[in-house]
């Protein structure tokens, strides 16, 4: 199945996405709530001011409006007239403006806020009316609509620029937060991964509360998958071992049947009988070796392998079955004896591998072959004679109870997954080949044993 967007990119997509739209719509918020404050304020200096003019004391009787001497532009500092401005009249006739409030226009007894133009408009004002009937003054203050604005969007757009310029370290500081929020997940994996097939032993708890539920899930799947295998296995053994005794009864029988005075077809259907009980009797035992393998995640016994005694061994066990088909072995060693190989392990199980792979070399060679079995300083290679296996069903060897169609030899389809087993126990490579002629004709088939850790 086609593994979907890892967590950490769903992350940093989503906060990608999200992030900017949030700080939109809280840029947004905040120059609605600034421009409510802004306006506020401005309002409030715009009463005060109002208020102010109308109780300073001026010269009604009099039209003179003093222009004071403009302040210097380098002590000016940030004043802008054009911003605001201010208009006095006495009896609906202007008495005192600065040059921004000689523009505004006179209202008669109103009193209050009055908005000219929209507030997206450069020369949009606020203009504040304040009547004294008693004395017949008209004061006005006005402020640029335009220049809140403007405000705002300043203190808005400030807010956005850091924001933006500090985008990349804000990544990257979200990005390192999400490689260590999913650094346990990571050591999970790999902890999975470098985990022996066979092992179903707990995994470590500490880890954080979000991946607890995950762990005990694991742990007890663990559990009963330990418990099922043990179930098959004392099946396996318990099944292969009361066999045993009725196969080896029914051997005993048959073979004093056949001593008996028996006509052609009955002795030949006793021999049939024989050699079906000694097909199930090989397979019972091979039953027994794999319930004893199966559990095993390391060598039961450890020490320094001699492939003379082992090889020795393993051509003893099978050489009364050579001699009845007609073959021979032949060993070679192209190193020192001592030297071939190097390797730890368990000598019996290590037997067994390289009898189960004479075992096969022999059956399946014509009569009248020759086994051969070369030992060098990093190899083992047995190979026979015979027209080899097809690719299809060369990459099926090793499963168990697999035979190739229309093989006439008897055999269990066990002894491949026995050698791969043991192999495996003791970190060895197992290589299956075809050996062709000139014509591109199988005429071999070799098996080479060697170090995983010094392929050749």
């Amino acid at each position: 199945m086609k593994p979907t967007t890892a967590i950490s990119k769903r992350l940093l997509i989503y906060l990608g996405i999200t992030l900017p739209i949030l700080w939109i719509v809280t840029a947004f918020i905040s120059a609605a709530a600034v421009m409510h404050e802004i306006n506020e304020a401005s309002d409030t200096q715009m009463n005060q001011l109002a208020q102010r003019l109308m109780h300073i004391p001026i010269n009604l009787n009099s039209n003179y409006n003093p222009i004071l001497p403009p302040i210097p532009k380098s002590q000016r500092g940030l004043i802008d007239n054009k911003e605001s401005g201010y208009a006095i009249w006495y009896k609906g006739q202007l008495i005192n403006a600065d040059q921004t409030g000689q523009t505004i226009a006179y209202k008669n007894n109103y009193q209050g806020f009055i908005n000219q133009g929209y507030w997206w408009q450069s020369h949009a004002w606020r203009i504040f009316y304040l009547h004294d009937p008693q004395l017949q003054l008209q004061v006005a203050v006005s402020f640029s609509m335009h220049e809140r604005l403007q405000t705002v969007l300043r203190a808005v757009w400030s807010q956005l620029a850091v924001s933006i310029l500090t985008l990349p370290l804000l990544l990257w500081l979200i990005a390192w937060s999400i490689r260590r929020g999913t650094k346990p997940l990571q050591n999970l994996a790999q902890t999975l991964y470098q985990r022996d097939p066979h092992s179903v032993s707990p995994i470590s708890s500490t880890v954080p509360t979000e991946i607890q539920p995950l762990i005990n899930a694991l742990n007890d799947l663990f559990l009963r998958i330990e418990q099922t295998r043990n179930r098959e296995l004392r099946f396996t053994a318990d099944a292969a071992h009361e066999l045993r005794s009725p196969l080896a009864a029914l051997k005993v029988q048959t073979e004093v049947l056949a001593l008996t005075n028996l006509d052609d077809t009955q002795q030949q259907r006793v021999r049939n009988i024989e050699h079906s009980i000694n097909r199930t009797t090989h397979l019972v035992d091979q039953l027994l070796t794999l319930s004893r393998l199966d559990p095993l995640t390391q060598t039961p016994y450890t020490t320094k392998i001699n492939w003379t005694n082992i090889t020795s061994d393993a051509i003893a066990s099978v050489n009364l079955y050579a001699r009845e088909c007609h073959s021979r072995i032949q060993r070679q060693f192209q190193t020192e004896p001592l030297a071939v190989l190097p390797l730890y392990g368990d000598p019996t199980l290590l037997t067994i591998l390289i009898r189960n792979l004479l075992d096969n070399a022999i059956r399946y060679s014509p009569e009248h072959s020759t086994i051969d079995i070369t030992l060098t300083a990093d190899t083992i290679t047995i190979a026979n004679p015979n027209n080899g296996v097809t690719p299809k069903n060369l990459q099926r060897l090793r499963e168990r109870f697999f035979r190739p169609a229309g093989q006439e030899k008897s055999g269990s389809g066990l002894g491949l997954s026995i050698v791969d087993s043991i192999a495996q126990l003791h970190r060895l490579e197992v290589e299956l080949s075809n050996i062709e002629n000139e014509h591109q004709e199988r005429v071999r088939f070799e098996v080479i044993l060697k170090n995983q850790y010094n392929k050749v």
